[in-house]
C-alpha cells in the first residue's frame, strides 16, 4: 500500500491511500473513531444545583467536554488493579463549586491531576443567575467511541480518489456541467484545475449530457482525520493501526 500526505495541520491530517481496498480504509476509519481509549467524564455527583438546567443536562454537557491527558499513565477500570473500585490510575476527579451571577465555563472545573487539562476552556456549561449555585464532583474514566461518542478522538472519513474525463469536443455541454460544479473543480474551458476539491457529487456530470464523466479510481482513496485534540492525528492513526494488528492476531489464533 502506498501513502502520500496531502495536507497536515494542527488537528487535521489528509492523505492518499493507494493499492488498498474500501474494506481496509473503512476498518481504519472505524478504529480511529470507535476503538481508541480516550478520557471523558462519566459520573457526576451533584450536591447543589439551583440553575435553570436539570442535573442530567449539566452532566451530559460535562461529558462532552474534550479532556487531554497522558493516556500512557491511565488504565481502564477493567484492567486496573483496584478491580473497579476507583483509584488515581483509572480515574481522574474534578470539582466545581461556583455561585452566580456568571456563566460557568469548562475552565471552572478544578483538577488535582496537573497532567490533565480541559482542551477548550471557554466551553459554556450553564448560566447562573443571582443567588443560583452549582456544586458538584465529577469522575472521568477511559472509554472508546463505540460506547459513546464522548470517548471519540475525532472525525475520520474517506472518499475514492476522483477520476474525471472531459470530452472537449462537446464544448456547450461541458460549459453547462462546469457551471453547475459546486467545488470549482474546472476552469471556464472545462480544464480540471482542482482535482482534489471534487467530492464525487456528480452535479457536473448530470448537467453535461455525457460530456463529463465522474468516477473514483479503483483502490485509491483520500482519507481525512480531524482530531478533537485529545490525541494528535499522527498518534491517533498509529494507535488505530496497532489496534487493527491486535485484532488480526486474534483472528489468526482462532
Amino acid at each position: 500500500m502506498k501513502i502520500k500526505v496531502l495536507d497536515t495541520k494542527e488537528n487535521t491530517h489528509k492523505f492518499v491511500l493507494e493499492d488498498t481496498t474500501a474494506s481496509f480504509v473503512n476498518a481504519l476509519r472505524r478504529a480511529v473513531m470507535h476503538e481508541l481509549p480516550i478520557l471523558a467524564i462519566e459520573d457526576v455527583f451533584v450536591s447543589k444545583n439551583s440553575s435553570a438546567l436539570y442535573d442530567e443536562i449539566i452532566a451530559h454537557r460535562l461529558g462532552l467536554v474534550p479532556i487531554k491527558a497522558d493516556l500512557n499513565k491511565l488504565v481502564s477500570l477493567e484492567e486496573c488493579k483496584c478491580k473497579g473500585e476507583g483509584c488515581d490510575k483509572c480515574q481522574v476527579r474534578f470539582a466545581l463549586k461556583i455561585a452566580g451571577p456568571c456563566m460557568v465555563y469548562a475552565k471552572d472545573l478544578k483538577i488535582k491531576n496537573k497532567s490533565v487539562q480541559v482542551l477548550y476552556p471557554e466551553t459554556p456549561i450553564v448560566l447562573l443567575r443571582e443567588k443560583q449555585e452549582l456544586d458538584l464532583q465529577a469522575v472521568a474514566i477511559l472509554g472508546n467511541g463505540k460506547e459513546h461518542m464522548k470517548w471519540s478522538t475525532g472525525l475520520a472519513f474517506y472518499q475514492r480518489y476522483p477520476k474525471i474525463t472531459v470530452n472537449t469536443k462537446k464544448a456547450a455541454d461541458v460549459k453547462e456541467g462546469v457551471d453547475h460544479c459546486p467545488k470549482s473543480v474546472f476552469d471556464n474551458k472545462g480544464k480540471v484545475i482542482n482535482l482534489l476539491s471534487c467530492d464525487l457529487c456528480k452535479s457536473c456530470q448530470d448537467r453535461a449530457n455525457g460530456a463529463i464523466e465522474i468516477d473514483g479510481e479503483e483502490g485509491k482513496f483520500i482519507f481525512t482525520l480531524e482530531s478533537w485534540g485529545q490525541l494528535e492525528p499522527k498518534d491517533a492513526l498509529k494507535r488505530a493501526c496497532d489496534i487493527l494488528k491486535d485484532k488480526l492476531k486474534e483472528v489468526k489464533l482462532k
